[in-house]
């Protein structure tokens, strides 16, 4: 079993089918020797060409936990007196020292892991390979973010942040179809318009567009102005009449942080995302 690998059952069924053959084979070899059949045998051969791998395994396993662990203290869990110490945003020396593993060994390790220990399957094609996949891009997307963001195949939303009482947006990937962010609607543009009921969003904020897969948001000279915070906490205001581009997990505030939304990328969109082809209004409940 592969514990947290997310390839226990897969290689569950694949050693156990590869046991039943050697033990069909000693059986069919007792028949013509006439001599009971050697199950010990048999069990210590396959243990030992499957040690190694349970071993790392579930090592592998045993440090993703403990690594899980130490995020307790950035979380401001179990500080008391010190938990001051997580406004400083001080980084974890894994995402500093544990890059270099990551960059060399990780897509090694998964390819190997990920293969299922097929040289011990015979007569069986190799599955559950990196590279029998449709899209094997696995070292690129280690080494180029941007790359790996375009890959996303899932759909774009704009998630209200807090307790605003805004909709959900759903964005288009459409280059044709950008979205209209602002206070009113507007039917007669070509695209989806997005209503958002705040005292601070203009008539006409700010538009989404869709280029390559990446989305871009420009601020259409708004009173209030358009703002982008990034995961570390950095906030920025958007320049007007300029694509800026953003990404999963930044906050978005059109106006104040009344209306503040988070791009989140989920494969089921989310309840209430009302979906319309011509327009779309989002209103407060």
């Amino acid at each position: 079993m592969q514990p947290n690998m997310g390839q226990g059952g897969c290689m569950a069924i694949e050693d156990s089918y590869q046991l039943a053959m050697e033990l069909d084979k000693a059986w069919e070899q007792s028949i013509k020797s006439g001599t009971p059949i050697d199950v010990v045998s048999c069990l210590k051969s396959y243990e030992k060409a499957r040690r190694i791998r349970v071993a790392v395994i579930h090592g592998m396993a045993r440090m993703a936990a403990i690594m899980a662990s130490t995020y307790k203290a950035y979380l401001g869990v179990g500080l008391g007196p010190l938990s001051f110490l997580t406004k400083l945003r001080i980084p974890h020396p894994g995402r500093v020292g544990g890059r270099f593993f990551i960059d060399i060994a990780m897509p090694l390790m998964l390819s190997w892991v990920l293969g299922g220990n097929s040289s011990k399957l015979e007569g069986r094609p190799p599955s559950c390979r990196l590279s029998d996949k449709a899209n094997d891009q696995l070292r690129r997307w280690f080494e180029d973010d941007d790359a790996l963001e375009r890959a996303i195949g899932g759909e774009w939303f704009l998630l209200p942040s807090g307790e605003s009482g805004l909709q959900p947006i759903c964005l288009s990937k459409d280059e044709n179809k950008p979205c209209i962010i602002g206070s009113v609607s507007h039917t007669d543009f070509p695209g989806i318009s997005t209503v958002i009921p705040s005292p601070k969003v203009s008539k006409m904020h700010a538009r989404i567009s869709c280029k390559d897969g990446a989305f871009f948001l420009t601020d259409l000279q708004s009173e209030h102005g358009t703002w982008i915070t990034d995961n570390v906490g950095r906030r920025q205001r958007v320049s007007p009449n300029f694509p800026t581009r953003f990404h999963p997990s930044e906050v978005i505030d059109f106006g104040s942080e009344k209306a503040s939304f988070r791009v989140k990328v989920v494969r089921t969109p989310p309840d209430n995302a009302a979906k319309n082809e011509e327009s779309k209004l989002f209103q407060a409940v």
